[in-house]
């Protein structure tokens, strides 16, 4: 059975890597404590993030490295996006659930970045959808 992969499923496999190596990028320069890459957050927020305890930074850990591993494999057509994909909502979960209930700065919940946290969970969901959707078509090998 040959199986013609359309151009906008490359696409969007693409644009998934892209969209996750920017979480790759966010975790790896706070947890590294990178001056230049902090210098936007306000030093209370620098100093929230840099206290979160070991299980929440895996968790963070899990969430977005099973992302970015999540849209290779999408992009490599491996049926397995699906599992790392929804793995990594669990991180997700865990990890968001810590930063909303633990004692975070005011000046973390503007607009902007509930909008963009909002923004990263519908495009979590859409991921893992679109993943099952191309699994069931075949796409997905």
């Amino acid at each position: 059975m040959q199986n013609n992969t359309p151009w906008w499923f490359y696409l969007v496999a693409v644009l998934a890597v892209l969209w996750n190596v920017g979480g790759v990028m966010d975790f790896t320069m706070t947890l590294t404590e990178n001056e230049a890459y902090l210098s936007s957050y306000t030093p209370s927020q620098i100093a929230y993030f840099l206290s979160f305890p070991l299980w929440a930074n895996i968790a963070w850990a899990v969430g977005v490295f099973g992302a970015f591993i999540g849209s290779l494999l999408l992009l490599f057509k491996s049926k397995l996006a699906c599992q790392i994909y929804a793995f990594s909502i669990v991180g997700m979960i865990i990890s968001f659930a810590y930063q909303f209930l633990a004692d975070a700065p005011e000046d973390l919940f503007t607009p902007a970045v509930l909008v963009f946290t909002v923004v990263i969970w519908v495009i979590a969901f859409l991921l893992l959808w679109f993943s099952r959707r191309m699994r069931a078509q075949h796409i997905l090998t």
